[in-house]
């Protein structure tokens, strides 16, 4: 799936180039986790360093919307003995780590006019939002262990709701701050729902909430470059 993805990018990149202004670049911040052990917080990246690193085209198709590919690489993890954790769950006492490959395809909306073709600075507010598929190890609890185990290599898909603020400082460059919620359509990140044949021989009963599956957040700043020729997005 990575490898036909990054062939129809390169190809995608390739006959794009000559065309309308396209942007480069990378993405790098730090990834919390929203689920059913540790804290419950929604956008708190420093409590744990776990970083993500990505890269990312942005095609420009006018002042105020932009398609987007990315393919980003982070570590989660959380644990209930973490300060702001819920007192149940300092008492339950599980810690877990995973690991994402994603691979996502959405659009951004400017909130201004960001005219690339201008040398002037330019700034805006922006959302977005589009589908991810992502790559993610399924854990368990063997019993009377509180770290949780990798069973299996599992995938799922997850819904990006991103907010952000990019300037652009120099002809050529972007640089943006963005929160991105990415709501997964599993409940298994933490290793709360472990699914397998015999689960109850090996591995403590599924435990937390059925209500909702687990959210993961990237916080972070990117970086691209414009390539390409200058588009002009003036009505005739």
């Amino acid at each position: 799936m990575f490898k036909q993805f990054f062939c129809f990018l390169s190809f995608f990149f390739i006959m794009n180039s000559f065309s309308q202004n396209n942007e480069v670049g990378v993405f790098i911040g730090n990834s919390n986790y929203i689920g059913d052990v540790g804290p419950t917080t929604y956008v708190n990246p420093f409590q744990n360093p776990n970083y993500v690193f990505g890269v990312l085209f942005r095609k420009n198709f006018s002042n105020r919307i932009a398609g987007r590919f990315s393919f980003n690489y982070s570590d989660i993890g959380s644990s209930d003995n973490w300060k702001s954790s819920v007192d149940y769950r300092k008492q339950r006492g599980k810690y877990f780590k995973n690991t994402i490959s994603e691979i996502s395809l959405g659009v951004d909306f400017n909130f201004f006019n960001f005219d690339l073709s201008e040398d002037s600075f330019q700034m805006t507010p922006y959302i977005h939002s589009g589908i991810s598929f992502f790559r993610y190890s399924s854990l368990n609890y063997p019993v009377g262990i509180k770290i949780a185990s990798e069973y299996a290599k599992d995938t799922s898909f997850s819904i990006p709701i991103t907010i952000g603020y990019k300037i652009k400082p120099f002809s050529n460059i972007i640089l943006g701050l963005e929160v991105r919620a990415n709501h997964s359509f599993t409940d298994n990140l933490d290793g709360s729902s472990p699914q397998y044949k015999h689960m109850e021989l090996y591995s403590q009963k599924a435990f937390g909430s059925n209500l909702s599956q687990d959210w993961y957040v990237f916080t972070g700043f990117t970086l691209t470059y414009i390539f390409g020729d200058q588009p002009c997005y003036c009505p005739k």
